[in-house]
C-alpha cells in the first residue's frame, strides 16, 4: 500500500484540488496498488477537515500548529509501506 499524507492548516480553498490530483494520479497508475489518503488537520478554523472527510480522506487532528508535528501525526496512522508527503496547496501531475 502507498500512503499519501497531506498536512493542512486552513486549506479549504486548496484541499479539494490537491486530493483530486492524488486520486487522479493514483488511478492513472494502477501498478502502484492500493492507496490511502491521510489529511492532518493542523488546528484549522475553516472547513479543511470537513472537505477532506467528504472527499474520502482519513482525517487526523494535530492541535499544535507545527508542520513537523502535522506530518508525524499523519505518518503515525499511515499503513502504507511508503508514505508520500504533499502539501495541501500542491497538486500532482
Amino acid at each position: 500500500m502507498l500512503s499519501f499524507m497531506v498536512p493542512a492548516f486552513n486549506e479549504e480553498k486548496a484541499i479539494c484540488c490537491c486530493l483530486e490530483s492524488i486520486k487522479t494520479a493514483a488511478s492513472a497508475n494502477p501498478d502502484i496498488g492500493a492507496t490511502e489518503i491521510i489529511v492532518t488537520d493542523n488546528n484549522s478554523i475553516d472547513l479543511t477537515a470537513q472537505i477532506a472527510t467528504e472527499m474520502g480522506a482519513t482525517v487526523v487532528f494535530e492541535a499544535v500548529n507545527q508542520i513537523s508535528r502535522a506530518r508525524n501525526a499523519g505518518g503515525a496512522v499511515a499503513s502504507g509501506e511508503w508514505v508520500i508527503f504533499i502539501d495541501a496547496d500542491s497538486e500532482l501531475n
